[in-house]
């Protein structure tokens, strides 16, 4: 009969059956062991198992021979599980588009998903609930990325983001009391007079920065410009660009 011991190994292998989907002879073949080897340990046919055995098994059960055996994790294994979890693609929702110059009214500017996620490697420094993705529109950041690239984006306020020199940075330009709606991106240059947000482009259209008045705020300021004011905040950060290929998601 099993022992006490033999009965936990047990427990384990069958829990990791199930988990897996795998039949005891199945698992026992994948681990290079005859068929009926897990089916005889409980049945008390053969005696407890050795470690040989639970080292074959431990791979094909995707655990290591020291939980199989004793029921102890490896602590370099679950390292090694969390960093690999941690790397893989997961999806953000993809909530609108920049488009440098392109004024929209407000009722077209939305910050809801309007096309499929995109699957993308998390950066790991920042929340992933904080992060999403802006669809590129137009020339004016096209040293970085082109039209229908995805861009990577993490939300300022919620981080405490304060811009670095050459960071590229989502701003949201609103004008005629916020009626009007602009998204762009822009390279973040201060200087000793103002702070600049630059077009990233080799475009000739797209060569003027944005000036920020010194004194002011750089997550949320005002300028002037003919006709008015334009009310301007920079809502998020870029971390990266993706090309995926893209399909609008219907209303």
């Amino acid at each position: 009969m099993p022992t006490e011991a033999d009965n936990a190994v047990l427990q384990r292998i069958k829990a990791r059956l199930d988990e897996l989907g795998l039949t005891e002879a199945g698992a026992a073949k994948a681990a290079g062991l005859g068929a009926s080897a897990i089916r005889n340990i409980r049945e008390g046919k053969s005696q407890s198992p050795r470690l040989d055995t639970v080292r074959k098994l431990a791979p094909t059960l995707q655990v290591s021979p020291e939980w199989l055996a004793f029921g102890v994790e490896d602590e370099a294994l679950l390292k090694a599980q969390a960093e690999t979890a941690a790397s893989e693609p997961g999806l953000i929702p993809v909530l609108g588009e920049v488009a440098a110059g392109r004024w929209l009214e407000i009722d077209e500017f939305v910050d809801e998903p309007l096309y499929e996620p995109v699957s993308v490697s998390p950066d790991k420094r920042w929340p992933a609930e904080h992060q999403y993705g802006l669809v590129v529109r137009g020339e004016s950041i096209n040293k970085f990325a082109h039209d229908g690239d995805v861009l990577v984006c993490v939300s300022a306020i919620p981080t405490r983001y304060r811009p670095k020199d050459g960071d590229l940075v989502i701003v949201e330009l609103r004008r005629n009391a916020g009626l009007l709606r602009q998204r762009t991106a822009k390279r973040y240059l201060r200087t000793e007079a103002h702070i600049e947000l630059w077009p990233d482009s080799d475009h000739e259209r797209w060569q003027k920065p944005i000036i920020i008045p010194k004194g002011l705020t750089p997550l949320e300021f005002f300028l002037e410009e003919e006709g008015g004011g334009i009310e301007a905040e920079i809502v998020a950060f870029v971390v990266s660009a993706v090309r995926p290929v893209q399909r609008w998601r219907r209303p």
